[in-house]
């Protein structure tokens, strides 16, 4: 009888996985303002053109308003937090902006909108991407503020936020092809101008 030689089984090797992320519960006001206030004063700062007090009101203001849907319609109304937050402080950065556009001189308002129409299509958007990643992204975010609003918005919460186009589509109130189109467009120009300024 030949004996068997003993089989040699090697250890698994512990992977290392990310606990998954538990969001905070609707009704905790205190967690969520922890959870979300950077995100979204960051978010809000990048629509308005900076971080100040008229930022942190409006953020303010979003949390206020998820507290008053708590209050009247239940926790279970809110189907999705992040999504509900982003979109409510979308809207009022949005009302704000318009109110903005409605102050500044017709002429100004025009000259936004040509040079949104500049915009064309190039194959630059993973060079764009990798930029935000590295450390151009600084450059990038200056380079975002130049955007189309509609554009911006998009590109921000897509690239920047890290949101699905679903996402983004839900918190800008458009339809999923829009969101394509206006994030392809928003890349593509970004990407232009930052081979322009030598960056990419």
């Amino acid at each position: 009888m030949h004996e068997r030689s003993p089989v040699s089984v090697k250890p698994l090797k512990a992977t290392r996985t990310r606990p998954p992320r538990i969001e905070p519960d609707a009704g905790d006001l205190m967690a969520v303002v922890r959870r979300y206030q950077s995100p979204l004063l960051r978010y809000v700062g990048h629509l308005l053109g900076r971080v100040d007090g008229e930022t942190e009101d409006l953020v303010q203001e979003a949390f206020i308003r998820l507290h008053g849907q708590v209050q009247s319609h239940g926790i279970d109304s809110i189907l999705n937090l992040q999504t509900w937050l982003f979109r409510v402080a979308h809207n009022l950065a949005i009302d704000l902006i318009r109110k903005r556009e409605r102050q500044r001189p017709k002429q100004e308002a025009h000259q936004a909108s040509v040079a949104a129409v500049a915009a064309r299509a190039s194959g630059e958007v993973d060079a764009l991407e990798e930029v935000l990643r590295l450390e151009a992204r600084q450059a990038a975010l200056q380079e975002l503020k130049n955007l189309d609003e509609p554009i911006r918005q998009v590109v921000l919460l897509k690239i920047i936020q890290g949101m699905s186009l679903r996402q983004v589509a839900k918190i800008v109130g458009v339809s999923l092809s829009t969101v394509n189109y206006r994030l392809n467009q928003g890349l593509t120009e970004l990407a232009r101008r930052l081979k322009n300024a030598g960056v990419v």
